[in-house]
């Protein structure tokens, strides 16, 4: 499951929980191979959703926003990304990020 949306914007319009619901911050320092865009990993507690936003700079706000599986507890999404900081700056971080998504998909 992926969906995506233009920007930060878009995707906090599209569900007005995500503006205020606390959030789990899991780095803004995941990239893929060959990449030097930085992208940000975070998880919302009122919708369980796992998404991803490409790490912007300030003013304004991040752009390509990924939701990647929708997580339903603050427990599942520790066994999911069980290990998750040691991968989080790898030259390819973002495969491993996927690999365990798609397992908990499964």
């Amino acid at each position: 499951m992926t969906v995506a949306y233009a920007d930060e914007n878009a995707f906090q319009t599209a569900d007005p929980r995500r503006r205020t619901s606390d959030e789990v911050d899991l780095g803004a320092t995941w990239r893929t191979a060959g990449s030097d865009d930085a992208w940000r990993l975070a998880w919302l507690r009122d919708t369980g959703e796992l998404y991803l936003c490409q790490a912007g700079g300030y003013p304004g706000p991040s752009q390509h926003v990924r939701v990647l599986a929708v997580i339903p507890s603050e427990a599942a999404l520790d066994a999911v990304l069980d290990g998750w900081r040691d991968h989080r700056t790898d030259e390819d971080g973002l495969a491993w990020l996927r690999s365990r998504v798609s397992r908990q998909a499964a």
